[in-house]
């Protein structure tokens, strides 16, 4: 007998998803930069509001699709990063603090990185 490995196949299901999580990764990552563009914007101003809000809907959705229980180390590092993206955004919605907005836009770009060579494969 041959030593062949085994492939896995995903389904169609499984590409539709792939490709929403990657969807939502590129617009948060995209709307984290225009938020840090906001920095010079008045306190309370409503661009600032509504890109926090959706920045902060996009991370809960992302947190939502992990699954923690059979995901391991990986989808528990996911939520962490999550946690720190919508961390980030409150404090610019809270306090006008823009400095974890780096950080963030680092964190998604990597994580947009990884999903891009997944996306690629699927």
């Amino acid at each position: 007998m041959e030593n062949k490995k085994e492939m896995k196949v995903i389904t169609e299901k499984q590409k539709k998803a792939i490709m929403v999580i990657q969807k939502l990764l590129n617009e948060m990552h995209k709307d984290i930069n225009e938020l840090m563009n906001f920095e010079n914007l008045k306190v309370g101003s409503k661009k600032v509001e509504e890109k926090a809000i959706r920045i902060s809907k996009i991370a809960i959705a992302l947190q939502k699709s992990l699954d923690l229980k059979n995901g391991g180390d990986v989808a528990s590092n996911l939520d962490h990063l999550y946690k720190h993206i919508r961390f980030a955004v409150a404090r610019v919605m809270d306090h006008n603090d823009y400095s974890y907005l780096t950080s963030a836009e680092k964190v998604t770009a990597e994580i947009n990185k990884g999903w891009e060579k997944i996306s690629s494969a699927a």
